[in-house]
Formats: C-alpha cells, sequence, structure tokens
C-alpha cells in the first residue's frame, strides 16, 4: 500500500550488507548454546566471530561476498562449511547439526550452499557482479537488468522519447507506481535526480559487485518512496589483484536503413575502460579503481512538412483541400474573399517574415516533404576509487568516490524545431563520495555510521543558434542571455522553427547526509535501530519564452503559412522576471524493526518509521500560490489570485509540513518444508512519497516560483513588429 503525495521520490541510505542467521542444534535437535561461530571472508580475510545463544542462534551482519562458516564447542565435531554466498540485503538463514567427535574429529561441507531468503518478507531479487557482466546489454546499462524482476516494466517508448535526457536516469516504473517514485542508492547513500527523477550516476557494470531492487514490502529501514528502491554496491579490493580492460565498438556496418532515411544512419559508438583492484596491506587495506569512456555518433532521420518553393514565395495556387484533394482557394478573411490567383501580393509580406522564410528548409521528397538524417554527439567520462580498511574485528572504514562527466548536442531538439537549424546542447557533472564506519560493540550489537555528498550539475537545452530576436527584425531582446536565440514559431500544418520555448536550464543539486543504525540480537529477536537527516539543495535558473514565440493560424489566411508571410500571429507570448531560484528543503526519519524468529521454520519482522520531508523553500521567498480573488499584501501590485510567503495562511513552503508520516511494516516469512528451499512471505506496510510543491520536483517546471510572468498575448490582427512595443 503507497500513500502518495508528490512525484519525486527521497532515496535514503540504507545498509549494504547481507545477514548470516541460524540455530545450531545437536543429532536430535537440542539446541547448544555457548558454541563457537566464525565467519571468514577468504578473499578480504575479514572474520567476525561470536557464540550461539541461550537458543542456539547466531546471527551476523556482514559485507557481501563470499564466506566460510566454522561451527566448534566441547564434545562436538568441528563443523566447516564453504562457499556460501550472501548478497546486498538478503537474510540468509543455514541451520547447522553438530555429530559427537570421535577424537579429533572435523565435518567439512564443500558444497555450494542454496539460501533461500526464509527469514525476510521482502520482496526483491539480487542481480550478480557475473550476471552484469556476462549477460547482453544495449549500452551496458546495469538497469536493464531489473526488467527480469517481476512487477518491473520499462518506460514507454513515447514516454522516454518525448522526455529525452530529461528522463534518461528513470530506468523501469514498479509496481505501476510513476517512475518518478523510484528511488537509488549507490553504496548506501542517495543517487537521485531531484529535478527530474531517476539515478543520476550510472556505475559501469565491470564496477558492481551487485545490485538488488525491491519492488515492495520493504522494512522499516527503507523509506522516502513508494516505489522501488535499487541498492548499488559497488565493488571492492581483495587480497588478490584483479582488473580488466575492455573497448565495445558498435557501428552502421550491419544495420537496416531506416524506413524514412534514403541511406542507413550513420552509428558509430565506442565504449571503453579499465578496472584495477587489490591489497594496498594485506588483510588491511584494499583498493579498487575504474574509469570508463563513452563516445557516441548517431544519425537521425526525421520528416516535416514545410512550404513549397511556390509557397515560400507567396504563390498558394497549388494549395488542395486536405479531405478532398480538390484546389482550394487562400481566403482572406478580413475581406471574406479569396487572394487573387492565390497569391499573397509581394507588397503584403512582412519583411521580417520574409527573412524568416529561410530558416525552412527546402523539400526533398514531394512538393511539401523535406526529410533528413542528422548527427547527433554524445561524450561521457566517468571514473571511482573505493579504499577500504579493517582497523581490526570491531572496527572497519570503508570511503569511496565519483566522478562523471557528459556532454551531448542534439540537432532536433525533442522541445524545438522540427527542421535542423536550431541545436541544442546539454552538460552534466555528478560527484558522489561516502564514507561509513562499522563498529562492533559486541557479538550481539554493531552500528553503523555513514555520511554522504551528491551533486548534480545539469544543464540543458543550451540554444548553440544565438541569433538575437534583433538580429532577426524584432524591435524586441531576449529576456534571459543565456537563452539569446531565435523566437519559437509554431506555424500550424507546418514544421516549427525557432529555438525551443523552454531553456537553457541550469540547475545544480547538493545532498548532504547523514545515516546511523543500531543493531542487536537478543535471543530470537533481532532489532535494528535507526536515524537519517539529509539536506538538499537546488539552485537554478530557467528560461520560459525567454525569445518569445508566436502562434500562427489559418487566420486571417485560411493557410497558416500564408498568414505567417502577412506577419499576422494569433498569439505572441514572452517571459520574463528573475528565473534564478535557491530551493531548500529537509528530509528526516527514524525508525524501529525487529526480526522476530518464533520457530525455525516461521519469523515476524514488524517495525515503525516515522518521516517528514518538507517542502521545498526559496531563500529570498520568491515563491507563490494561487487562491481566487484574493490580494497579497505582500506585494500589493501582484494580480489577485497570487499570494506569497507572508500572507495570511501561506508558510514558506506554500504547502505546511506533513508531521504525520507514520508508515507501519508488518511482514510473515514462512517455511513450510523446513528444508529451506521454500518461503512463504506476506507483508504490509504504508510508504510515501517525498512532498513536493511544483518546484524542485520532477519534470516541474518552475513557472509556479516565480512573482509573476511578464507576458504579452496579443489577438490578430497584429503584425510581426507590434509586439515589442508592450
Amino acid at each position: 500500500m503507497g500513500l502518495v503525495f508528490a512525484l519525486c521520490s527521497a532515496a535514503f541510505a540504507q545498509e549494504t550488507t547481507a545477514v548470516l542467521e541460524g540455530q545450531i542444534t545437536d543429532a536430535s535437535g537440542g539446541v547448544i548454546s555457548g558454541a563457537i561461530v566464525q565467519a571468514v571472508n577468504g578473499k578480504t580475510g575479514y572474520r567476525r566471530s561470536q557464540t550461539t545463544t541461550s537458543v542456539g542462534a547466531y546471527h551476523f551482519a556482514l559485507p557481501i561476498g563470499e564466506y566460510e562458516l566454522r561451527v566448534s564447542t566441547a564434545g562436538f565435531a568441528e563443523h566447516l562449511q564453504t562457499g556460501i554466498p550472501l548478497n546486498v540485503g538478503q537474510t540468509a538463514r543455514l541451520d547447522i547439526q553438530l555429530r559427537l567427535a570421535k577424537e579429533k574429529d572435523a565435518v567439512t561441507v564443500t558444497a555450494e550452499v542454496l539460501l533461500v531468503d526464509a527469514g525476510s518478507n521482502v520482496i526483491g531479487d539480487v542481480v550478480t557482479g557475473r550476471q552484469l557482466v556476462e549477460l547482453p546489454l544495449n549500452g551496458r546499462n546495469f538497469t536493464q537488468l531489473g526488467l527480469l524482476q517481476p512487477g518491473v516494466a520499462p518506460l514507454t517508448q513515447g514516454v522516454a522519447t518525448a522526455g529525452g535526457s530529461l528522463r534518461g536516469g528513470q530506468a523501469y516504473a514498479v509496481n505501476g507506481q510513476r517512475p518518478e517514485s523510484n528511488s537509488y542508492l549507490l553504496d548506501g547513500v542517495s543517487n537521485v535526480n531531484r529535478v527530474d527523477g531517476g539515478y543520476a550516476l550510472k556505475t559501469p557494470v565491470d564496477a558492481i559487485s551487485e545490485f538488488r531492487i525491491l519492488t515492495g514490502t520493504a522494512p522499516a529501514e527503507y523509506g522516502g518512496t513508494s516505489g522501488a528502491t535499487t541498492t548499488v554496491v559497488t565493488r571492492a579490493g581483495s587480497n588478490q589483484f584483479h582488473g580488466n580492460v575492455y573497448e565495445f565498438l558498435r557501428n552502421d556496418h550491419l544495420d537496416a536503413r531506416n524506413f524514412l532515411a534514403t541511406a542507413v544512419e550513420p552509428l558509430k559508438q565506442n565504449q571503453f575502460g579499465v578496472t584495477i583492484g587489490g591489497p594496498v596491506r594485506k588483510n588491511k587495506d584494499f583498493f579498487f579503481g575504474y574509469y570508463e569512456g563513452f563516445r557516441n555518433r548517431q544519425g537521425v532521420t526525421q520528416s516535416a512538412t514545410v512550404p513549397s518553393d511556390a509557397e515560400r514565395n507567396g504563390d498558394f495556387s497549388g494549395l488542395r483541400d486536405p479531405q478532398t484533394g480538390q484546389p482550394a482557394p487562400l481566403i482572406n478573411y478580413f475581406t471574406g474573399q479569396p487572394f487573387p490567383g492565390n497569391q499573397v501580393p509581394v507588397p503584403a509580406q512582412d519583411p521580417v517574415a520574409r527573412s524568416l522564410v529561410n530558416f525552412y528548409p527546402h523539400a526533398n521528397a514531394g512538393p511539401n516533404l523535406y526529410v533528413t538524417t542528422q548527427t547527433k554527439r554524445n561524450t561521457a567520462d566517468q571514473g571511482g576509487l573505493r579504499f577500504d580498511h579493517s582497523f581490526n574485528e570491531r572496527d572497519q572504514l570503508a570511503f569511496r568516490y565519483t566522478r562523471a562527466v557528459n556532454s551531448g548536442v542534439d540537432p532536433l531538439s525533442i522541445a524545438g524545431a522540427n527542421v535542423p537549424g536550431f541545436p541544442v546542447g546539454e552538460d552534466i557533472g555528478t560527484h558522489s563520495a561516502t564514507v561509513s564506519e562499522t563498529h562492533l560493540f559486541s557479538g550481539t550489537t554493531s552500528n553503523v555510521l555513514r555520511f554522504g555528498f551528491f551533486r548534480n550539475a545539469f544543464d540543458t537545452d543550451k540554444p548553440l543558434n544565438k541569433t538575437s530576436p534583433r538580429a532577426l527584425g524584432f524591435n524586441y531582446d531576449s529576456t534571459l542571455a543565456a537563452a539569446s536565440g531565435p523566437p519559437f514559431l509554431i506555424v500550424s500544418g507546418y514544421a516549427s522553427i525557432g529555438d525551443p520555448i523552454t531553456g537553457p536550464r541550469d540547475t545544480a543539486q547538493n545532498t548532504f547526509e547523514v545515516y546511523e543504525s543500531l543493531s542487536h540480537v537478543a535471543g530470537a529477536h533481532s532489532f535494528k535501530f535507526g536515524g537519517e537527516l539529509r539536506r538538499t539543495q537546488i539552485n537554478m535558473s530557467e528560461g520560459i519564452a525567454s525569445n518569445g514565440f508566436f502562434v500562427f493560424a489559418p487566420f486571417p489566411a485560411s493557410d497558416a503559412f500564408a498568414s505567417f508571410l502577412l506577419g499576422f500571429p494569433v498569439v505572441f507570448f514572452q517571459g520574463g522576471g528573475d528565473m534564478n531560484r535557491g530551493l531548500r528543503n529537509l528530509d528526516t526519519a527514524l525508525y524501529a524493526q525487529d526480526e522476530w524468529r518464533v520457530t525455525p521454520r516461521l519469523t515476524l519482522n514488524y517495525g515503525l518509521r516515522w518521516e517528514v520531508s518538507t517542502p521545498f523553500v526559496d531563500i529570498r521567498n520568491r515563491m507563490n500560490s494561487w487562491s481566487p480573488g484574493k490580494q497579497s499584501t505582500v506585494y500589493p501590485n501582484a494580480p489577485k489570485g497570487l499570494l506569497f510567503p507572508g500572507d495570511p495562511g501561506i508558510p514558506d513552503g506554500i504547502a505546511p509540513v506533513y508531521w504525520k508520516g507514520l508508515m507501519p511494516r508488518l511482514g510473515l516469512a514462512w517455511d513450510p518444508t523446513g528444508s529451506g528451499k521454500t518461503s512463504i512471505r506476506a507483508a504490509y506496510g504504508i510508504y510515501y512519497d517525498s512532498f513536493t510543491n511544483g518546484v524542485g520536483g520532477p519534470l516541474q517546471a518552475p513557472l509556479s516560483a516565480l512573482p509573476w510572468t511578464q507576458a504579452r498575448q496579443l489577438s490578430a490582427p497584429i503584425n510581426f513588429t507590434s509586439p515589442g512595443t508592450s
């Protein structure tokens, strides 16, 4: 069950470990207390030991990896179990029956253990590093393997295409929730683009140890989202040096031709990298580093309806009725009569319109059809370093830093013109760092303290055609210097021309977070308590129709392009004002949970989580609310209906802080056969998305953050040169 209050998800930091637990008994089934149980990771030398409780139970929280388990006690043969794989977020149960010793006797089990997560009600699966490297992936994007899990569906092609790079990190939708409602964790800290939703860092598969998608019924330590939680754990070094060098090449030599293209679209893609890891000091210090580069040059074919060569000069004698295909007159609605000879007289044609006609390419696939293949360019580089240090059995330290940069040029912006000449660029730079310390107070009590920093700077829809409106003959200027370029012109029935209405958008997100958890095992209970605190800063600027945009319709002429030649738009709009925003919010949570092993075959999981996610506020209190008919006292000259922080009933974040975010969790896991090969689970929980107020959330333009917008809307007949005389 999910209670959804917003689009944007808050990804809270969580554990990157696994749990190995079980019960030690004798041949008769009697429990053995006080037995010494030791878990050892052969690759790193990391070891943990504890004695079994009064009910013969042991419980380890361990870093992921492959372990061996050794059990010894007086009067019984020593038992050694090897090849125990532990995956992220897994609760693996391994019950062991000791046999009486015959002098110096030992039992060694070398077969790999089949471990079913019979002690947890969590639904989800783990994708291992081997699967990531060996299974085919388009672009080596690890999130594609998430689609193998039940309840996970890809974005529809239309949604993905229409969203462009803004939806590039929205990998999938889970159990009917929005893609924006998924959270992504990298080594336990947030990896979420809070402005657009989805992940920001796409870690190379060669640098991932494993990842897991919790598709539902997550325990109380997980929150901040009503969708799924994807946890990625990076690879760590070991006592052996290991690494690889790789290059993946794709090109157009074996590609088929796009139906609309005259030739095979060009494609050249190189994905290359290197990894290396190993010991600094055996059993003490380990490192792992990686680099990956990505170069893509890919052809995109697009068709558009453009004016014919005759129409470019005002000759509409070839005009046809789209329903009948018969010749149609070009009507002048000012007079109600056809234009003589279906010709727009040259003296009536607006001089600015005559110059703008050159933005339209000539038809090349029919009288009014233009087909072109343009090349998109994308360049990306990323690298990371991880360092692990073991002070002793009680204290371990882990540090990881990642940096990624990406730049691209799109000659046919999805938000802009249908014809070439108005390319846009984008630049993305991301930093992620985390440091965590794990301390064992005793064999039954441990503590994890983690700090994280995340920065994502996303500058998109940067116009590369910088020809200003005034340089084109208009008598006004752009309201945003960074957006300066040709205005956007929508001509009904024909291709649009000009730079996109929105953009450029420059956002910089800084996220600081701290996570604390305490685990304690008491008898058949495994308790866990924790808290999280995250501060998010979003500094942004976005142009909205900064160059103005025009809409041309079949009025005053019955053909929209004829109206364009006359210089008569039906609508002109230009946005302005201070487009800079400094948005801030705070997310905090507390939780408590218990895993109660009622019997060796039945486990109850229950807990409670409390979250507070404050609505974003602007550091200069420049957001607004809408209440029809009310006049602002903060800005008395604002239009009626616009209210601002400081007005009666309007808090700084527009929406009030929600303090009742209580989320109970209850579940059970039952092993009906007692063999450890079958598990039946059931669970109930309440999950919240973080609250948004129209700013700083996925796919939300910051219009609601403006005091008001400078805009002009004009009714026909108004000629091209009028809009600048506000």
